[in-house]
């Protein structure tokens, strides 16, 4: 008997989940249209779950219909054309979905903020959707420092680009920050601490007499977005202009950023010394 009473239990939830993802489909194509560019492709997305008679509102529209619907979208896109959407979770009760959502820029940066409440037709469709916004919402903590994060790598990946691939120095002069530190290896023909951009370079030049390199591994970041480091690992093929010998040199380069801009590296190779013997070697 209690085997049947579970057997029941079971396809009861498996009839609720059934039950709650068929009413969050269209809400997920309705998030879908607000993420599709192309109004005649969105049009054609919000046919399938919008009805002439269904009504939209928040603080900016009060709208009926498909097209309209569209045109709101529309608008809002001519305002703000790299807005990004996310959502939270959604909450099913009956024939009602509520939820809350972010809207971000290309930036990362917070445009608006609110939540969403959505009356089904029990047919698959949306009947009514009321939108209210947060004016005073702002970005999670986990979300300030993911943003801070994938900024960070943006600056040293072209950090990276300008000094291993175009060799741009002026494109990389922006990103250092006034009085930035380079610590090379004093083991290192070319080691030493190196104070401002200007020093830099001298020290980029010093080292081009003794080698040239290519990448043999592209490299592999690191974070943590609450100190402003990243790491990057990679490896290069490096040949001795002394010796015309080569090696396979893996290096992590350990940057220090602030608002925006690199304030120190330290790069670390694998085997200092070898390496150090390697560029001092002859033929």
């Amino acid at each position: 008997m209690r085997k049947i009473y579970f057997i029941c239990f079971i396809f009861m939830i498996n009839g609720l989940f059934a039950q709650k993802k068929d009413k969050l489909n269209p809400i997920d194509v309705y998030e879908k249209a607000w993420s599709e560019r192309k109004s005649d492709v969105r049009l054609k997305i919000i046919k399938t779950i919008w009805l002439e008679e269904s009504t939209f509102e928040d603080p900016s529209a009060s709208i009926k219909g498909t097209a309209a619907l569209n045109n709101v979208i529309n608008e809002f896109y001519k305002k703000y054309p790299d807005a990004v959407f996310t959502s939270g979770p959604k909450v099913v009760k009956d024939n009602y979905v509520s939820w809350d959502w972010k809207i971000l820029d290309a930036k990362n940066k917070l445009i608006m903020a609110g939540r969403d409440f959505a009356r089904l037709n029990g047919k698959g469709q949306v009947s009514k959707i009321i939108g209210f916004w947060n004016p005073e919402a702002t970005l999670s903590e986990a979300e300030i420092l993911s943003n801070l994060e994938t900024e960070n790598f943006k600056i040293v990946a072209q950090y990276y680009e300008s000094l291993f691939k175009t060799r741009d120095f002026t494109a990389m002069a922006h990103l250092i920050e006034e009085g930035a530190i380079y610590n090379q290896a004093e083991g290192l023909p070319y080691g030493g601490k190196f104070t401002g951009f200007n020093e830099w370079v001298k020290m980029y030049a010093k080292s081009a007499e003794f080698f040239d390199l290519e990448i043999e591994k592209e490299p592999v970041y690191f974070s943590d977005a609450t100190k402003n480091e990243v790491i990057i690992y990679f490896t290069i093929k490096a040949k001795a202009k002394k010796s015309g010998k080569t090696l396979s040199v893996p290096i992590s380069e350990h940057f220090d950023l602030k608002n925006g801009k690199i304030t120190a590296i330290r790069p670390f190779y694998f085997d200092t010394k070898q390496f150090a013997e390697f560029l001092k070697s002859k033929k």
